[in-house]
């Protein structure tokens, strides 16, 4: 859009990051453009960088807001904040909005966290000695709670699409591409609150006869009811992408049911060498991950069709299954949707990034998580199953990239 409204923040700023946070909400119709100071973009803009990291600047089609003024005019732009844009532009209004602005983009980088320790336009040690003790006290709470509301609202609203995703895939199993690919869901309490407050859901994956990563050992009595219901030769060979406990906790008892191969990467062998110690709330939630016993094949290049390769990111010893004819990968943890990463201390991210940059080099039509959602454009892939995520895996990849 030519008349697009076009506005330049600083993201380094938290508290910037929180008031973008409330326009994009607002901005339901893209009446705006928001858009990251650097160089490249003040330059194209023509806008001093000095002057753009220390107030607001807002280019519209009649010329350049700075500051309050920007606020208000943005306020004026959406029903729901009109009124204080009104208000905002008029005496005695517009003189208490101009001071508390002032304060504030004088402080900010003492309100906010100042991400990465690298603020652009201050010394932080410098800023901290002279910045007001008030300031300094609401170091780590102002854009938190400029984002509060929002974030509690995106929270609900994530719980209850995860309850309408559980429903539609409670002790459900999904066939895909003629029954060569399939998610057997694995469900039982507590796993299942996870499930329904973060959306991860607990799985098995078996593709060509390959069981991929059989889930953890709170869930060997859902596990067992599926293995009634198949035939004593669907499973021939089983492995896990990595050696947390919700991928790894039923690799021999697995075995020894279906008499199938085992096959670990040996960097995951070394961590079931010894059984885990978790948090006491994992153990409760997921299950203890037993140790890993003989015998068991260690993975070298290939597990019958599927290519491995090792992908450190998420964990050290993480690797990843490829079907080059049939362009799909199985991501296991190194891809968990864009903006998750994980909690556990073994993650490392720059190993990671490097992880994502190797697994764009593949040639990918369908990727599927470790927790169940399918990414592809691929018709033969349907919409029926709730897991399906309608979008080019390299732009997936592409995002969480950016993001790390």
């Amino acid at each position: 859009m030519a008349d697009r409204v076009l506005v330049f923040y600083d993201s380094q700023c938290e508290v910037c990051q929180a008031g973008v946070s409330w326009l994009r909400f607002l901005d339901n119709r893209e009446f705006t453009e928001c858009i990251s100071i650097d160089e490249g973009s003040l330059e194209r803009a023509g806008l001093n960088p000095d002057a753009c990291t220390q107030q607001l600047h807002v280019v519209t089609p009649k010329g350049v807001l700075v500051g309050w003024n920007a606020v208000t005019h943005l306020a004026r732009l959406f029903p729901a904040t009109w009124i204080f844009g009104a208000l905002g532009s008029v005496p005695p209004f517009g003189w208490v909005g101009k001071s508390l602005y002032g304060w504030v983009a004088r402080n900010r980088y003492a309100l906010s966290k100042c991400r990465g320790g690298a603020c652009r336009s201050v010394k932080v040690e410098e800023l901290e000695r002279q910045a007001p003790q008030g300031a300094l006290r609401l170091c780590h709470w102002f854009g938190m709670l400029m984002r509060l509301p929002l974030s509690l609202g995106a929270i609900l609203r994530q719980i209850g699409r995860n309850c309408l995703r559980f429903a539609r895939t409670y002790r459900r199993r999904f066939d895909f591409l003629n029954g060569r690919l399939q998610l057997f869901m694995l469900n039982r309490l507590p796993c299942d609150l996870i499930s329904l407050l973060f959306g991860e859901h607990f799985l098995m994956i078996v593709y060509d006869g390959i069981a991929i990563d059989p889930g953890p050992s709170r869930l060997r009595g859902a596990l067992l009811r599926y293995l009634q219901r198949l035939s004593a030769n669907r499973i021939h060979s089983i492995l896990a992408t990595h050696h947390h406990e919700e991928h790894a906790g039923n690799l021999n008892w697995l075995a020894e049911r279906t008499g199938a191969n085992l096959y670990v990467g040996e960097a995951t062998a070394a961590c079931l060498a010894v059984a885990a110690r978790l948090p006491w709330i994992r153990e409760f939630m997921i299950g203890a991950r037993p140790r890993l016993e003989q015998p068991y094949c260690v993975i070298d290049r290939r597990v019958c069709d599927l290519e491995t390769f090792s992908t450190p990111g998420h964990c050290d010893d993480h690797i990843c299954l490829y079907d080059r004819r049939a362009k799909i990968l199985f991501a296991g943890d190194s891809f968990m949707g864009a903006y998750f990463s994980a909690p556990n201390p073994d993650v490392d991210s720059r190993a990671w990034i490097e992880t994502l940059h190797r697994l764009l080099d593949l040639d990918i039509e369908i990727l599927v998580e470790g927790h169940g959602h399918i990414h592809t454009l691929r018709q033969d892939i349907p919409d029926s199953c709730p897991l399906v995520v309608r979008r080019d895996p390299r732009e997936a990849l592409n995002e969480k990239v950016a993001i790390l």
